[in-house]
């Protein structure tokens, strides 16, 4: 089977799967609602959407895997059966899909939230030159997918003109403002419920099922369960993307940084906004004389990438590290030591002071803990049975960033008990927990009389330019998720 991963749909013949066992409807671009593109991932407070691609409104196929059409059945398995009879004929335009191919397109300059990726401080490359040690290497990450265990799944339903949306997603407010402004929509009118979201990390926020699980059932005038298969889960949600990375450091005979050179590219597609930012832990980690600091992008035609755990970090640290490992064995120096050598007193890029900093301390501390004392540097000659034991280290970091301001709704209760209700969403990391000691501790209550509602747009949340307190008199999730159950799509994907 041939796979294009660009190009357009030149027919595609339903006839079969509407005549299969409990279809009640297959749906693709020919009959669709019509629907606005979803506002792209940090174009604004409010974008949710992946890419700025329409959703199922034309024949055109942007990556391999991209939904072309959208079986609506009585249960899983008639859904699952009826998309097999579905037939599509493709004419494929030409793609990149290299990064050899996208490089010799050109890169651009990346942006993250809005801000270039790109420092500079002195003549790196002159003073890496100059200096008396030095490495100089690339290092190439592949993409990495999202693997959470739970599925991305939703129940849609639209109740007269609200559409209501059981999801699970680490975006309630904004998925709920794309999603409006897809079906030209007022905020209110749309209410997402987020109670579980289970692993996320950045995967967990809005794609293109949840958009096409909300035209379907207002297709079919009924309410819809979407779920995505393992394989849809690669096919429709976008993970980190491959970065080619160089970091060359120049040092002086004790070790100091007088050069710190991080560059190198990440892949986009052309209809997303999130190249991997691979610098921003290297923007605050060492003290050096002159930086040279860049991410550029180039395109490739692939399903849109997103945020995924320590975005940038992560694989930007790996490079950082590395070629600090490397230098050291360069100068014959303990890693560690070179590390500490080149402990900032300030932030060495902005310049700012650091309002706490703790890493000289863990590093001694850690040394200590772990017996680094008793480390060879010889690689390959500490031996426990038949394993080889290395010992390595690394520093870690982590941005702290500030968002706009959240509300909350706080009912306090004859007997004593007081209610927070927020429209946050909760993965693991503690935001109910946190709040409801929070809580306890400024209205001086125990603990076990503070309780948390979250995950819901019926509590009070931020949108901007004003504050809302949702309330929408009796209904409640619980109330009808009966008559959002017992409908299941299944996908079929441009091949």
């Amino acid at each position: 089977m041939r796979r294009f991963p660009r190009g357009r749909i030149t027919a595609i013949d339903t006839a079969a799967a509407e005549a299969a066992p409990g279809v009640v409807v297959v749906m693709t671009h020919l009959n669709a609602p019509r629907m606005n593109p979803p506002a792209v991932f940090g174009s604004s407070p409010t974008a949710a959407g992946p890419a700025d691609l329409p959703v199922m409104q034309d024949d055109r196929v942007h990556w391999n895997g991209q939904p072309i059409a959208v079986v609506l059945a009585e249960t899983q398995e008639q859904a699952d059966h009826a998309k097999s009879l579905i037939v599509a004929t493709y004419a494929a335009e030409p793609s990149t899909t290299s990064l050899a191919a996208a490089k010799a397109e050109g890169p651009k300059q990346g942006l993250f939230m809005g801000q270039p990726l790109l420092n500079e401080t002195g003549d790196a490359d002159a003073m890496l030159a100059a200096a008396p040690h030095k490495v100089d290497q690339v290092y190439r990450t592949p993409r990495h997918n999202h693997n959470a265990i739970e599925p991305h799944a939703a129940t849609i339903a639209w109740v007269g003109d609200e559409l209501i949306v059981h999801d699970a997603t680490q975006l309630v407010t904004a998925e709920a403002q794309t999603i409006a402004d897809v079906f030209d929509l007022k905020a209110a009118q749309v209410r997402v419920t987020s109670p579980f979201v289970g692993g996320g990390f950045g995967g967990k926020c809005l794609w293109d099922h949840q958009i096409l699980g909300a035209a379907a059932a207002k297709l079919a005038g009924r309410p819809v369960r979407i779920a995505l298969s393992r394989e849809g889960v690669y096919r429709v949600v976008g993970g980190r993307t491959l970065t080619e990375q160089r970091v060359a450091i120049g040092a002086d005979v004790d070790g100091r940084f007088k050069a710190l050179v991080h560059t190198g590219i990440a892949a986009m597609t052309p209809h997303n906004n999130m190249p991997e930012p691979f610098i921003l832990g290297t923007r605050g980690g060492y003290a050096a004389d002159s930086f040279k600091l860049s991410v550029e992008t180039v395109t490739m035609n692939m399903l849109a990438n997103t945020f995924m755990r320590a975005p940038g970090e992560a694989v930007g640290t790996f490079a950082l590290e590395s070629a600090i490992d490397e230098l050291a064995v360069e100068l014959d120096m303990d890693p560690i030591a070179l590390r500490i050598r080149n402990e900032p007193d300030k932030d060495p890029t902005s310049g700012l002071p650091f309002s706490s900093r703790h890493i000289v301390e863990a590093w001694r501390s850690g040394a200590e803990r772990f017996g680094w004392s008793e480390r060879s540097a010889e690689p390959g000659t500490r031996r426990e049975g038949e394993w080889l034991i290395g010992m390595g280290c690394a520093t870690g970091t982590y941005p702290y960033y500030r968002m706009p301001g959240a509300a909350a709704r706080i009912t306090l209760r004859r007997d004593g008990h007081a209610l927070v209700e927020i429209a946050a969403h909760e993965m693991g990391m503690g935001t109910s927990t946190t709040t409801a000691m929070v809580a306890a501790d400024r209205l001086g209550l125990p603990l076990d009389r503070v309780s948390v509602g979250y995950g819901d747009l019926d509590h009070p949340r931020r949108d901007p330019g004003r504050w809302i307190a949702a309330d929408r008199g009796d209904r409640r999730c619980g109330d009808r998720r009966a008559s959002c159950a017992g409908r299941r799509t299944a996908e079929t994907r441009g091949q």
